[in-house]
């Protein structure tokens, strides 16, 4: 049975989840000065100091002689370890790079990192001057507004998709994103009795992105999910093409997991 959000909270331990929050910053920055890392952290340059400080003693972080910091070689070596575990990425890249010939359009392979963050395991890119890029900031938006991270959440209990949305903040990033329960709900119905979510212009106007989840064996939520992203302008005449190439796909992926 697992903790709700609330009961979880009382296991944190303060420092460490500062010093991760502080990891995070970097998601979508790639250096930062001590100024900056307070300002955002919500905290005082002290505290900041001894938080950045501890983290590149150990490796974490490193920094410049400008005095700002990035992130450090030991998160390279743990992430090479985590990626040399995933056996399946050999196998399945090959199939994304074929979906996205066969449909000339960005694709991705995306899992959980947490109930409120995906990240992107895999992104194979078109011949196309136009394209859709994701790589460098899917992991700072929250699911509902991605195809991929809607899709993954379609496929979780009610209970957990009522945390999600009790926890979330409904941030508006265009006139078409998801703004409130309500919407989040009408989203994951339509994605369970269709078998895949669309993104038409959440998170960014004028960009469309259909994904469709992806099940070990015997699973019921899904683990990863992939997608098909492209302008609107090309995406929208093309729908039904493209689901057909996504679901084939997703059928030949989950028979290698």
């Amino acid at each position: 049975m697992q903790k709700s959000t609330a009961n979880q909270s009382q296991y944190l331990l303060q420092s460490v989840d500062n010093a991760l929050r502080l990891l995070n910053l970097f998601s979508g920055e790639d250096r930062l000065s001590l100024t900056e890392i307070a300002a955002r952290m919500g905290c005082g340059k002290t505290i900041a100091y001894r938080l950045a400080y501890t983290l590149e003693s150990r490796g974490f972080l490193c920094r410049g002689e400008d005095g700002k910091y990035s992130l450090g070689m030991r998160l390279f070596t743990l992430g090479q370890k985590v990626l040399s575990e995933k056996s399946y990425l050999p196998l399945v890249v090959p199939l994304l790079d074929q979906l996205t010939q066969t449909v000339n359009e960005s694709t991705h392979l995306v899992t959980w990192e947490s109930l409120h963050h995906v990240i992107l395991l895999y992104e194979s890119l078109p011949n196309q001057s136009l394209r859709v890029e994701m790589s460098k900031t899917i992991s700072s938006r929250p699911p509902h507004l991605t195809s991929t991270g809607l899709a993954l959440l379609a496929t979780k209990t009610d209970d957990e998709i009522r945390e999600y949305a009790n926890t979330v903040i409904f941030e508006k990033k265009t006139t078409y994103s998801i703004s409130s329960k309500e919407q989040l709900d009408e989203d994951i119905r339509f994605t369970r009795e269709h078998g895949y979510a669309i993104n038409n212009q959440r998170f960014e106007e004028g960009a469309i992105s259909i994904a469709v989840p992806i099940f070990k064996r015997g699973g019921t939520s899904a683990d990863f999910s992939i997608s098909v992203s492209g302008p609107s302008t090309r995406m929208t005449a093309r729908q039904d093409t493209i689901l057909k190439e996504l679901f084939s796909t997703a059928q030949k992926i989950s028979a290698l997991l």
